[in-house]
Order: structure tokens, then C-alpha cells, then sequence
């Protein structure tokens, strides 16, 4: 199956369409109701991220959100138009004392929790890309 991609602007205004947009994927790739939230709460915040490190929240640089529904998986992938390096932020591997208690560096842990399955890489162009797997039951 071809990817469906969606792109948008790093604005905050989008996230709550996206959500619902990604709730509708889950429900037609047969995803359990209990966990349609989980599965929107992991890419949004993954889409946050690509906004605000990756875009810096320039509305003029786009996230992109493309998807792929498998027998047995959906696969996400989002991409942003920025330089971040994920591995050198807050949370990304997971800290101990004071840097638990932080309110930064929450989206990749929290994405990672709830999805089991999560990939920073870069796309072809060398820009950030992270991979999101949900699997199906």
C-alpha cells in the first residue's frame, strides 16, 4: 500500500484536526476502541515534537504525516523541516532525579509508552524522521 500523506504548518491550531484525523485511521485499520486516544495522543505528540524542536515553530516550515495500514501494523512516519537531534534532547533517553520531575522532554517518553514502537532516523533529504509502528490485533 502507497503511504497517505498529510502535511501542515507548525501551528498549534492544527493539532486538535490532526488528532481526530488519526483517530479515523485507527478506527479504519480496526484499532480498538479503548485505544483510538492512545494511538492519537502518541502521534501528536510526536507531531508536537517536529514542531517545536525540529520547526522551531515556524509556521512556514511543514510536519509531515504519512501513514501506512498493514494486515498487522499502521505505520507512521512523520517528518519535519528542521535539524533537531532527538537523541540530544530531554527525555529522549529517559533521565533519573531532577530530570524526571522536568515538564520538558514528556512527548518522546510519553509516545514511546503508549506506542511501543518508536524510530528517530532521518529522511533522504537529512531531515529529521520518526517512525511510529502501532500494532494490530
Amino acid at each position: 500500500m502507497r503511504p497517505i500523506e498529510m502535511r501542515f504548518p507548525s501551528e498549534a491550531s492544527v493539532l486538535e484536526p490532526v488528532q481526530q484525523i488519526i483517530e479515523a485511521v485507527g478506527r479504519a485499520a480496526d484499532v480498538d476502541e479503548e485505544e483510538l486516544s492512545s494511538l492519537s495522543v502518541a502521534v501528536v505528540e510526536l507531531v508536537k515534537n517536529a514542531m517545536e524542536h525540529g520547526n522551531r515553530n515556524d509556521p512556514e516550515k511543514m510536519v509531515t504525516v504519512s501513514f501506512s495500514i498493514f494486515p498487522n501494523r499502521i505505520r507512521f512516519l512523520i517528518d519535519d523541516e528542521g535539524t533537531w537531534e532527538p537523541e540530544k534532547a530531554l527525555g529522549f533517553n529517559p533521565g533519573e532525579g531532577d530530570e524526571l520531575l522536568s515538564t520538558r522532554g514528556r512527548g518522546i517518553l510519553i509516545a514511546r509508552n503508549l506506542a511501543k514502537w518508536v524510530e528517530f532516523g532521518l529522511t533522504p533529504e537529512g531531515k529529521t524522521r520518526v517512525t511510529l509502528i502501532w500494532p494490530l490485533t
